[in-house]
């Protein structure tokens, strides 16, 4: 998905997603790195859309605790960390 241009089935691909996610948070645990990297891809997604990556982001901080994320979070690629951080404030 991250090699995809910003498109309409980009977007419904990742409405599916983060359905999914809503439905299942547990499901995306084990690559979650790789949907990190795949929402880190888009380069100007709608509003709501944007509205929800920020949900799933912050939601999986949240429940793995800050400790937790910086470890996590520390295996991510400078370039994929960063456009997180500046992106999605995580």
């Amino acid at each position: 998905m991250r090699n995809i241009r910003d498109n309409e089935e980009k977007d419904s691909a990742f409405r599916g997603i983060c359905a999914m996610i809503s439905v299942n948070p547990g499901g995306v645990v084990q690559d979650f790195i790789f949907l990190c990297d795949a929402i880190a891809s888009w380069m100007n997604p709608k509003q709501d859309l944007k509205q929800m990556f920020h949900e799933i982001l912050h939601g999986f901080k949240a429940q793995v605790g800050e400790e937790n994320w910086s470890r996590f979070s520390e295996q991510f690629p400078p370039m994929l960390k960063e456009r997180l951080a500046l992106t999605y404030g995580v």
